[in-house]
């Protein structure tokens, strides 16, 4: 289900939605401060075929997405003529029961469309090599209870550290580039 003007309107860009945070403010500010587009990304953000609008899901006590929705937000304003806007999904359940990974809500969720409001994909949520290493660990060790949920997400979290935004980065300009006359 790609997005509706509703849903485009309801949602507020990314620096009155930063202001707004919270929940894990700290882990917000910081992604946003390091998020690092190269000029490599630039030059193909420079090269996309048409605008681009992304919707994301959000929600701010979201680790996942205090770690990746403020690079999602530097890439896309490094991208000419592209916007991005941040909506809850608390509001907007529809939205989110378009958009479930493996059957479940998980946040964020990056809705990209382009020029003429077709829907492009979308991109959450977390790195393809995260969620991987996330559903083995819970494969191995089950959920996390309370007591042991800071050692089950310590290698998670080093992982967020190391990469530094760079795969959320690669996998996102993918979804970026579709469409246009050489798709």
């Amino acid at each position: 289900m790609p997005f509706t003007d509703e849903h485009w309107n309801a949602a507020v860009p990314f620096p009155a939605y930063l202001e707004s945070v919270e929940d894990k403010a700290d882990v917000w500010q910081s992604a946003w401060k390091r998020a690092a587009v190269t000029d490599g990304d630039r030059a193909r953000l420079a090269a996309l075929p048409g605008p681009r609008r992304v919707l994301v899901l959000s929600e701010d006590w979201c680790g996942d997405a205090a770690r990746s929705v403020p690079v999602l937000a530097r890439v896309v304003e490094e991208a000419p003529g592209c916007e991005l806007r941040v909506i809850d999904i608390e509001s907007h359940p529809d939205l989110m029961d378009a958009h479930l990974s493996r059957g479940a809500r998980a946040i964020p969720v990056a809705i990209v469309e382009d020029e003429n409001g077709a829907d492009l994909g979308w991109w959450g949520p977390r790195p393809a090599a995260l969620q991987t290493m996330l559903r083995e660990r819970l494969a191995e060790l089950g959920p996390p209870s309370a007591e042991d949920k800071g050692a089950f997400y310590a290698p998670i979290m080093r992982w967020y550290r190391e990469d530094a935004g760079r795969t959320v980065i690669d996998e996102f300009l993918l979804l970026l580039e579709r469409g246009g006359e050489a798709s």
